[in-house]
């Protein structure tokens, strides 16, 4: 693989969607680049904006928030794309989503499952249903416990 052609395989991949610069790297090297064609890549990328790991992490952010993931799940998601741990606490922090992570779950269950009728506080297997909806989604226990608590009145 030539470094023209690492460079323009990074381009068509950043067209599709934003990378971080360390999930970039691994896709170039799965494809056969060496360390200083890669190296040069990220750097050009980064100096023209193509890459920029904070804005990236901020967006990823967003986007999962809205989809209804806690904390938990959009962190490993991040720390899996190659984004150190700061980074990543940095850009929860400073998104605009509610701060009260109990609203978020509560949020999560009603698009999932609609209005809050159609179960009763004693219907445990219902509750261990939406108790393990919430967790994949990456909500703390004491999270879920308690938007399950709000939801049942």
């Amino acid at each position: 693989m030539t470094a023209e052609t690492c460079y323009a395989q990074a381009l068509r991949w950043l067209a599709r969607r934003g990378y971080g610069e360390q999930e970039l790297a691994w896709r170039l090297k799965s494809q056969g680049a060496t360390a200083e064609q890669i190296a040069a890549v990220v750097v050009r990328c980064r100096e023209l904006g193509y890459l920029n790991d904070p804005a990236f992490a901020a967006s990823r952010v967003r986007v999962r928030l809205e989809r209804g993931w806690g904390e938990g799940r959009i962190r490993a998601e991040l720390r899996a794309l190659g984004l150190d741990e700061e980074l990543v606490t940095q850009a929860l922090r400073e998104s605009d989503a509610p701060a009260d992570p109990v609203s978020r779950a509560r949020l999560a269950l009603t698009r999932h499952y609609g209005a809050a009728g159609g179960w009763e506080r004693s219907d445990f297997r219902e509750r261990r249903r939406r108790y393990a909806f919430l967790a994949r989604r990456g909500f703390d226990p004491e999270v879920i416990q308690a938007a399950l608590d709000e939801v049942t009145g």
